[in-house]
């Protein structure tokens, strides 16, 4: 999100459209309502001329958003689009009552109210609080309150798990993906606003829609070196936290691995560092790699300690805390073993060839 976006939002919510629309209307020359920020961008001009009374404005530009690509966009449009095309009703004038003003005249027998107000005892009442146009707050304030916001939207959106998924495919070879699950039969807020962020990214996640339960999401990128999905896994884990408005320290993803020709030894580093999410209420965050051998030679984690699930390895994260992960591991390699192999049968037969030399039979080919 851009700051004059942020800047826009903070404006927005405190009610001061037309400061909202003067950041807003630079923004659309160069942002298209074909693109995800443009839509987005419209969007928030939206709630804004509707706050100024400019429903033909608003009507507009709400129709060309009920085509956007984006799902949400384009649910949240036409749910204003029914509003504003609803027809306004009039509130009949019997249904409210009025009262007469009522002037005392000081003949009728009744005092003038200047000569009531000077009988009345004790001091004068304190003046009225003065009225005139609200004073916005500060803009950091603004910021803070709608990140603190964005936040609890977010995160207290319900329970539920999300997981990493490390595939190591192959020697220097990783696939990332990410699961998520309500465990209420329905997507939650989070879930929707994290599927968003990895869409409107230029990551190659790709959303795996087959065999998932309700409030169930997936999404997998393709096999990747070891450098590359680090920076993958650095990219939108910084994306999430923009998302919630927070800005979480860069994940550390190594894999060292060294070729014996009949196996790899690999040597796994992860360290997650979530110590800017203490206290606050988090879905059950994990990692989860497979395919892990039996051959585990080294194993170290800290400060949940792992569990093995056939051929995957279960992780899961501390919020408040640094968690890392050291997984040592030895992988045979069929092409390598079936090398060695081939090899080794050829010795053999080069030696019984010397020993039939030596005992004087000669070469198979010629008569002894």
């Amino acid at each position: 999100m851009s700051l004059p976006t942020a800047l826009a939002e903070a404006a927005l919510e405190r009610g001061d459209y037309g400061q909202c629309l003067e950041l807003l209307e630079p923004l659309t020359h160069d942002r298209p309502i074909s693109d995800p920020e443009g839509a987005r961008i419209r969007m928030l001009m939206v709630t804004a001329w509707m706050g100024q009374g400019q429903e033909e404005k608003a009507l507009s530009t709400c129709r060309l958003l009920t085509r956007c690509r984006d799902t949400d966009l384009r649910n949240r449009a036409k749910q204003l689009l029914e509003v504003l095309e609803a027809p306004s009703l009039q509130r009949p004038a019997s249904w409210s009552m009025q009262l007469p003003t009522l002037d005392m005249d000081p003949t009728m027998g009744g005092a003038p109210a200047s000569t009531r107000r000077s009988r009345r005892k004790g001091p004068p009442p304190p003046p009225p609080p003065p009225t005139g146009p609200t004073k916005a707050a500060a803009p950091g304030f603004a910021v803070l309150v709608i990140a603190v916001l964005v936040a609890l939207t977010l995160l207290l959106g319900g329970c539920g798990r999300l997981n990493t998924e490390i595939d190591l495919v192959g020697p220097n070879r990783i696939q990332l993906g990410w699961s998520s699950d309500s465990g209420t039969g329905r997507l939650l807020p989070w879930q929707t606003a994290f599927a968003r962020e990895l869409r409107r990214g230029t990551w190659p996640w790709q959303q795996k829609t087959t065999g998932l339960q309700q409030g169930s999401q997936r999404f997998q990128a393709p096999v990747l070196r070891a450098a590359a999905a680090e920076q993958l896994l650095s990219d939108t884990m910084a994306s999430a936290g923009q998302a919630t408005g927070l800005q979480l320290p860069k994940p550390s993803l190594q894999l060292h691995e060294r070729n014996w020709l009949i196996g790899v030894q690999q040597r796994l580093e992860l360290d997650v560092d979530l110590q800017p999410l203490k206290d606050l209420p988090l879905p059950d965050l994990s990692v989860s790699i497979s395919p892990v051998p039996r051959q585990i030679n080294k194993r170290r984690s800290t400060p949940l300690s792992t569990v093995t699930h056939n051929t995957r390895l279960e992780w899961p994260l501390q919020p408040g805390a640094r968690n890392q992960l050291t997984l040592q591991c030895w992988h045979w390699s069929p092409l390598g073993l079936g090398t060695v192999l081939v090899l080794f049968l050829l010795g053999f037969s080069l030696l019984l060839q010397q020993l039939r030399l030596k005992l004087g039979f000669g070469y198979p080919e010629l008569p002894s």
